[in-house]
């Protein structure tokens, strides 16, 4: 009972500083008003950066009107200066540090954040944090196991000392969120300093079954926790020899069964990605944890915190008093504002930020699920420039996530003269080349003879935890890869345990 009382009073504390946030998110009710404020703060702190003085603005029109969308490539020669300890480059404010992104569609990204970006991040964090432990029953009577993913290497600094990344993600919240975390964090975030993947899923998995009173997983992939039920099953005897006697004799016949959802009675709630390509691996770990409440992620990316899920709600809010946001519908060049939104149709994101990045294309695709007080509800879709192109071809996973493939696992990739589907299932292998032939410039690559045949490559081992690692091992952070329909690289047949069929 004690930490249970110590649990449910640091997580009163959480709510308590996090009300006023809350209401102040909750209390919008003119979502134009509110951006255009955002917009001329972000403007009228950086104006006498050396990005932003190459435009002439008195205005968020002028603005608007004079700067160009933007893409990461074209803050290339801004970053090398600040990776060389220039500043006023971006942003007025110093670069705290350089954020690498994780993400499996192109290279390595490095994301300045200053105190302001920070904060932004925070208006986003506060509201959810409250909503989940004010509204979810049971929730603050417990601790929570957070995404802790392993450094891999050593952390890195640029030539002029900053520093390449968060020492771990429960820096996003603060200083004084970090202390009160490690009351209530179920792992302690040392674990992150691990170099050896052993010991981090054996010191992450033992610190999880010592938890009698886990009442929350928040993980970004769902198949990095269903990993790691992997682990515990297949390294249980490990585990049980170096759990204190009292726990092991509690845990010895759940682990047997593979009854997880008994050695976690109290689990209350599991947030993770469920929207695209991780909604197959969400509903396998809801079947594991069948009276959990499943809560899908908002959307959140390196460059920015685009929206929050509120309990009970389809889709989660767009983040309005973080960043200002604009949208462009695919295939147009029109520009719509948050105020702007239509129910049911489809944007690519476009952000402003405080750390520097000034209508910036995010890539990332959404629809709008509905409204809630005028604020709109965003589900993630998928990525805009996620294209496979090596003829002309112009693959993107958005049309292959779309492909008539029902398995457990499947991925396109290309390789030399040709793709690849690998494939986790049963019986004959759906026609996919057939689908792929309804794409215009697929089929006019294969007509004129660039491109080769489909081939079939039959998954046999565990895809999920071999593509997880793998992509460690291309300098991907774990906890942040997400499932995908599309590789942009090859040689996965040297990665995955399987055959061509």
């Amino acid at each position: 009972m004690p930490g249970r009382l110590i649990s449910y009073l640091v997580n009163s504390i959480f709510c308590l500083l996090y009300r006023k946030e809350y209401e102040r998110f909750t209390d919008v009710c003119d979502v134009q008003k509110v951006q255009t404020q955002k917009l001329t703060e972000i403007l009228q702190n950086n104006k006498t950066c050396e990005y932003l003085r190459q435009y002439e603005f008195n205005s968020m029109e002028d603005f608007l009107r004079t700067a160009p969308l933007t893409t990461y490539e074209d803050y290339l020669p801004y970053i090398a200066r600040i990776e060389n300890g220039e500043k006023n480059v971006l942003t007025t404010q110093d670069v705290l540090l350089l954020e690498p992104t994780s993400g499996s569609a192109s290279a390595t990204k490095l994301i300045p954040y200053t105190a302001g970006l920070k904060a932004e991040y925070q208006k986003g964090l506060m509201p959810w944090i409250y909503d989940l432990y004010s509204n979810c029953k049971g929730l603050r009577w417990g601790k929570s196991y957070w995404s802790v993913t392993p450094m891999v290497q050593e952390r890195r600094y640029t030539k002029s000392g900053i520093p390449i990344g968060f020492e771990d993600d429960a820096a996003y919240f603060g200083k004084l969120a970090e202390r009160l975390m490690s009351l209530v964090f179920a792992v302690p975030n040392a674990v992150a300093g691990e170099t050896s993947m052993d010991a981090f899923y054996f010191k992450t998995t033992l610190a999880l079954l010592k938890c009698r009173h886990l009442t929350m997983i928040s993980v970004w992939n769902p198949t990095f926790f269903t990993l790691m039920l992997d682990y515990i099953d297949k390294n249980k005897d490990k585990l049980l020899d170096a759990l204190p006697e009292k726990r092991c004799a509690e845990l010895i016949k759940p682990l047997k069964e593979k009854a997880f959802h008994k050695i976690w009675p109290n689990l209350k709630l599991i947030s993770c990605w469920y929207d695209a390509n991780a909604y197959t691996y969400a509903q396998k770990l809801q079947a594991i944890f069948p009276n959990v409440l499943m809560q899908p992620k908002g959307l959140l990316a390196t460059e920015g915190f685009i929206s929050l899920p509120f309990l009970g709600e389809e889709g989660a809010r767009l983040s309005v008093c973080s960043h200002f946001f604009e949208f462009l519908a695919p295939g147009s060049d029109k520009i719509i504002l948050a105020h702007e939104l239509a129910a049911g149709e489809e944007y690519e994101v476009i952000l402003t930020t405080s750390g520097g990045l000034y209508r910036y294309r995010l890539g990332d695709v959404i629809k709008v699920a509905g409204f809630s007080g005028g604020i709109p509800r965003l589900k993630f879709i998928g990525r805009r420039d996620k294209v496979s192109d090596l003829f002309g071809e112009k693959l993107s996973e958005l049309f292959v996530k779309n492909l008539d493939i029902q398995c457990d696992f499947f991925m396109l990739a290309p390789e030399t003269g040709h793709y690849v589907l690998y494939l986790k299932a049963d019986g004959a292998p759906p026609d996919v080349e057939r689908q792929l032939l309804c794409n215009y410039h697929y089929k006019y690559c294969r007509d004129l003879g660039q491109l080769g045949e489909l081939k079939v490559f039959r998954l046999t081992g565990n895809p999920a935890q071999e593509y997880l690692e793998e992509c460690v091992r291309r300098g991907q952070k774990l906890g942040d890869i997400k499932p995908a329909a599309l590789s942009l690289q090859g040689g996965w047949d040297q990665v995955f345990q399987g055959e061509y069929v």
